[in-house]
C-alpha cells in the first residue's frame, strides 16, 4: 500500500490525487475506480476511472526516468461508453465545478527584488448543485494569508506551500447558478531577480484559476517602484505615481482565458502606423549589454538596434495577418523581452525569448518565431480551441502563420527559394526523426492527441508534431487549393479569413475546421483529416520519370510514383514541375498518388524538358526517393 501511495501523493506538501481527494471531501458515491497492478514492482500499471476528468478512463504506466520519481503517464485515455452514446462531451469538452465570471486583482511588487503579494476577488457561480468543496490552481510557491467570503465571513481553506491546489470549503453546500464572492490574500516568491533580469516563475499561476478553457473579465491594479516598467493584458486605463510608487490599472473589455504581465528595466520602442494597432516593444537593454559582453569573449557577436529589428518583424507580420485573416482582435500590442527560451502570447501582450532580442539567426528561425507569437492573437486567442485534441489549431496555425510571414519577406527580397529550402529541412526532420522519437516499431502519434504526443519515450514529438506537422497540414491544404496554372492561392486565403471571421471570439474544434472547409469548397475532406490529423502515416514516394518523343516530334514526360509506408487507400495530390531551358517559369501539374503505384503522362511540349521536379514547392509531407525508370 505504501508503495502504491507514492504514485498518488506527496506527503511533504500534503498533496493527494485530485480525483480521490475530491471524492472523499465530497463524501459522494460517484463511480471512481483506481487500480495499481504489475508483474514487476518497479514497473506498475494503473487503471483509473475518474469522473472529474474530461476523458474519464485512463490506462497508465510508470513514467520512465529516475528511480526516485513516482509518477504515472498515460498510455490511453478516453470517455466512458455512456458519454459516447449521448455525445455529451461534444458540447462540454471540459468538466468544471464552477464558472469564474470576473477577477479583481490588486498586486504589490515591493522593493528592488519585486516581492509579490496580491489580493484577488473573484465572482463565480457553481455549475453543479450541492458541492461542498471548490478547487483552484495557484502557483505552488504562493502562500495564503487569508480568505473571506463576500460578506466578510472567513472561509475555510487548505493550501500548502509547494502544493499547487487551493481547496475552499463552503459554509453550506453551494447552490448551482447562485453568485458567490471570494476575497483571497496571498504572497510568495513569484519573481526571482538575477542582476537586471526578472524571472516570473509562473506566467499564469499568479492568480487562482479553475479549468483550462474558461474565460473571465479581468480588472488588475499593480503597485511597483517607479524605476521599473510594467505591462499587462487589456487596456491600461490609468497610471499614476506617488511617493516613488507607480499604480498601474489594467482592464479587459471582453472575457479572456489567460492573464499575465511582465516587469523589469525596459527601453521602449514604439511603432505607430495608420493601418494597424500601436506596437510597443520593451527590451531589457542593460541585460542584453551584459550578455553581449559575455558572448564577445567567446567570439559570438550580438545584433545592433534589435528593438527596431524585432519591431519590424512584429508590425510587418501584423500587417500580413490583418490582410489574410482579418482585423487584429486587440487595440495595442505590447512585445516584451523575457529571460526564458520560449515565447508566450496573451491578449495584446507577447512574451519573446531574450535570444531573439540578442541577435537574428540565419535561416528564418527568428522571423518565424516572432511572427508565430504575434499570430496567436488570431489563433489561440482570437479563435480559441475546444479541447487538447485541437491544440494544433492554436500552435500549428500560428506556426504556419510564421512560415507565411517568412515567405512574404523572402518574396520581397527575391529569395523565395530559401523558404522552400526551410520547408524541405523541416520535412526531412519530421519524416526522418519520427522513428527515433517514438522508438523502434512504434508508430508516430497523430496530431489529434495534442499534449499526449509527448511522453518519456517521445520527448521531442510535441513540438515536431503539433507545431511543425500541424503547420504542414495548412501548407498542404494551400497547395491543394492553389491554381497550378497561375499560382493563385487566393482560395486558401479566403478560406482562412472566413474561418477566422466565423469563429473569432469562439472555441473551434478540428471538426469545425473540417466542416467549414467542406462547406466552402464543396468537397468531402474526411479523407484528408483522417490521414493527417487523426492518423499518423507518412508516405514514402519512389519517383521515376522518362522523357519521350511523340510521333509528331513533341515531348512528353511519363511519371511513375510507387507509394509505401501507408495504407493502399492513402491518397494525395502531388505537384510535379517541368522546367525548360528557354522558359523562366516551370509548367506545374497536379497528379493524384494512390495505391501501390500511380502512373501519369505530362504534356505535350514543343521543347524538350530540362528537369522534372517531384513534390514541387514541398506540396506533400513525404519521404521522397528517386529511382530509374
Amino acid at each position: 500500500i505504501d508503495y502504491a501511495l507514492k504514485y498518488l501523493s506527496n506527503p511533504k506538501v500534503k498533496f493527494f490525487d485530485y480525483g480521490i481527494m475530491k471524492t472523499f471531501l465530497e463524501g459522494s458515491n460517484n463511480g471512481l475506480f483506481y487500480a495499481h497492478f504489475s508483474k514487476s514492482k518497479i514497473k506498475p500499471l494503473f487503471f483509473y476511472i475518474n469522473p472529474f476528468s474530461n476523458e474519464e478512463v485512463r490506462f497508465m504506466r510508470r513514467l520512465k526516468g529516475p528511480s526516485y520519481i513516482y509518477a504515472p503517464e498515460i498510455i490511453n485515455q478516453f470517455h466512458t461508453q455512456q458519454e459516447y452514446v449521448d455525445s455529451s462531451f461534444i458540447n462540454e469538452p471540459e468538466k468544471n465545478d464552477l464558472y469564474i465570471r470576473q477577477y479583481q486583482i490588486d498586486c504589490t511588487l515591493e522593493g528592488s527584488r519585486l516581492n509579490f503579494s496580491a489580493q484577488t476577488i473573484i465572482e463565480f457561480t457553481p455549475l453543479i448543485d450541492s458541492l461542498k468543496w471548490l478547487a483552484f490552481a495557484l502557483y505552488d510557491e504562493l502562500e495564503m494569508d487569508s480568505l473571506f467570503w463576500g460578506d466578510g465571513t472567513p472561509a475555510m481553506y487548505i493550501k500548502e506551500k509547494g502544493n499547487p491546489v487551493l481547496w475552499v470549503k463552503g459554509d453550506t453546500p453551494f447552490l448551482k447558478d447562485s453568485l458567490y464572492v471570494l476575497k483571497m490574500n496571498y504572497h510568495g516568491k513569484l519573481i526571482e531577480r538575477k542582476k537586471d533580469w526578472f524571472y516570473i516563475q509562473s506566467s499564469k499561476g499568479w492568480y487562482p484559476r479553475h479549468g483550462e478553457y474558461q474565460k473571465a473579465m479581468f480588472d488588475i491594479t499593480f503597485h511597483y517602484p517607479d524605476d521599473f516598467d510594467l505591462v499587462s493584458i487589456g487596456e491600461r486605463v490609468s497610471q499614476d505615481t506617488s511617493d516613488n510608487i507607480i499604480t498601474s490599472h489594467w482592464r479587459t473589455s471582453s472575457p479572456i482565458r489567460n492573464a499575465s504581465f511582465n516587469v523589469g528595466f525596459f527601453d521602449e520602442y514604439r511603432i505607430e502606423k495608420s493601418n494597424l494597432p500601436p506596437v510597443t516593444v520593451l527590451i531589457a537593454e542593460t541585460g542584453h549589454q551584459e550578455i553581449a559582453r559575455a558572448l564577445s569573449r567567446i567570439g559570438v557577436g550580438s545584433g545592433k538596434n534589435m528593438e527596431k529589428e524585432v519591431g519590424g518583424d512584429i508590425y510587418r507580420s501584423i500587417e500580413l495577418f490583418q490582410e489574410v485573416f482579418g482585423p487584429a482582435p486587440v487595440d495595442h500590442f505590447y512585445i516584451t523581452d523575457i529571460p526564458y527560451m520560449h515565447g508566450e502570447a496573451f491578449p495584446g501582450l507577447v512574451h519573446l525569448s531574450w535570444i531573439t532580442f540578442q541577435r537574428t539567426a540565419a535561416g528564418g528561425m527568428d522571423e518565424v518565431f516572432r511572427a508565430h507569437e504575434v499570430a496567436h492573437q488570431w489563433w489561440g486567442i482570437g479563435v480559441d480551441i475546444k479541447s487538447y485534441h485541437d491544440q494544433w489549431i492554436s500552435e500549428g496555425f500560428a506556426e504556419y502563420s510564421g512560415w507565411w510571414y517568412y515567405q512574404s519577406r523572402l518574396q520581397e527580397e527575391k529569395k523565395e527559394k530559401d523558404y522552400y529550402d526551410m520547408l524541405k529541412d523541416w520535412r526531412k526532420k519530421i519524416t526522418g526523426n519520427r522513428k527515433y522519437f517514438l522508438g523502434k516499431g512504434q508508430a508516430a502519434a497523430p496530431i489529434w492527441l495534442g499534449y499526449r504526443t509527448h511522453s518519456s519515450d517521445t520527448k521531442g514529438d510535441y513540438n515536431l508534431i503539433i507545431y511543425k506537422k500541424g503547420a504542414w497540414i495548412l501548407h498542404m491544404l494551400r497547395s491543394l487549393l492553389t491554381n497550378v496554372d497561375t499560382g493563385d492561392d487566393s482560395q486558401f486565403e479566403q478560406l482562412m479569413k472566413g474561418f477566422y471571421r466565423e469563429f473569432v471570439g469562439k472555441n473551434a474544434s478540428t471538426e469545425d475546421f473540417m466542416e467549414y472547409i467542406e462547406e466552402k469548397i464543396g468537397t468531402n475532406m474526411q479523407w484528408f483529416f483522417d490521414q493527417w490529423v487523426y492518423g499518423s502515416q507518412i508516405p514514402t514516394y519512389h519517383a521515376a520519370h522518362q522523357i519521350v518523343t511523340t510521333p509528331s516530334g513533341e515531348y512528353q514526360v511519363n511519371c511513375r510514383i510507387r507509394q509505401s509506408g501507408v495504407d493502399e487507400t492513402f491518397r494525395m495530390p502531388l505537384l510535379i514541375a517541368v522546367t525548360f531551358k528557354n522558359e523562366t517559369s516551370p509548367k506545374v501539374f497536379r497528379v493524384w498518388v494512390e495505391g501501390k503505384e500511380s502512373q501519369h503522362t505530362l504534356g505535350t511540349f514543343p521543347e524538350k524538358p530540362e528537369k522534372v521536379i517531384f513534390n514541387y514547392h514541398e506540396s506533400v509531407l513525404c519521404e521522397l526517393k528517386t529511382e530509374k525508370w
